[in-house]
């Protein structure tokens, strides 16, 4: 009997022990997992590139023969993408100060080019997708105030995003609406109700354009400074030159 219970001793011990390490494979297991990336967790950060924005509309200028350098002027702006784009961060629309014109300074980029409106408005905006169609553009639209103190659109203009990471300057051209004949070109001056788009971002994309007429407005563009992040960009598959 003594040879029986020290035979079975050994073996609920061995039992016992065997229970305990079945659990730590299950350990080591999840620490493997983790390392591996298998953990949905794990891989949150890379199931999409990010694209960082942030610069500023810093101002507008105008020649010498325009008639807006005794008005004012502000500026709206929104952005346009694609469907398989989502804003992670920032503000998507906005509409900057009134500013008044000014000389252009001696020694400066508009020197020579009229008056310039100067408003330095903040843009700063996040941007993650899985591909690249549909790369955001910034869409603008420029307003100006006649000496009655209406508002009165001055031009659109829209710019794609940089690709390739850096800081870069655009100047976009703007352009607006004219109307279908004379007689309602005569009554749009008059009543300062100048045919406008009702959605802005329309300027970004080409359906419905070609029954619309334009005339550019070459005596006024916009100047943006723009600083482009990336994040996972070549972990998709894309690279830039």
């Amino acid at each position: 009997m003594m040879d029986l219970a020290n035979d079975e001793s050994p073996l609920s011990s061995t039992s016992s022990n065997h229970l305990r390490l079945q659990s730590r494979p299950s350990r080591l297991s999840l620490k493997q997992r983790q390392r591996d990336g298998s953990i949905a967790g794990s891989t949150e950060k890379s199931s999409s590139f990010l694209l960082m924005i942030t610069g500023q509309i810093e101002c507008a200028h105008t020649s010498s023969s325009s008639l807006v350098n005794t008005q004012q002027l502000y500026c709206r702006y929104t952005f346009s993408h694609g469907p398989d784009w989502i804003v992670s961060h920032g503000v998507t629309q906005g509409i900057t100060q009134i500013a008044g014109s000014r000389r252009a300074l001696k020694g400066s980029d508009e020197e020579g080019k009229g008056s310039v409106f100067v408003w330095n408005f903040p843009i700063e905006i996040s941007f993650q997708s899985t591909n690249t169609y549909g790369w955001p553009r910034l869409c603008l639209s420029v307003y100006g105030i006649d000496l009655l103190g209406r508002d009165v659109l001055r031009g659109y203009a829209s710019v794609l995003l940089p690709i390739n990471p850096g800081r870069h300057t655009k100047s976009v051209k703007t352009y607006r609406h004219v109307s279908g004949n004379a007689l309602q070109q005569f009554i749009s001056w008059l009543t300062a109700t100048h045919p406008e788009y009702h959605d802005t971002k329309i300027t970004a994309r080409g359906e419905g354009r070609a029954l619309t007429r334009v005339v550019g407005e070459s005596n006024l563009t916009l100047k943006i400074n723009l600083v482009t992040t990336r994040k996972d960009f070549q972990s998709f598959g894309y690279t830039s030159k």
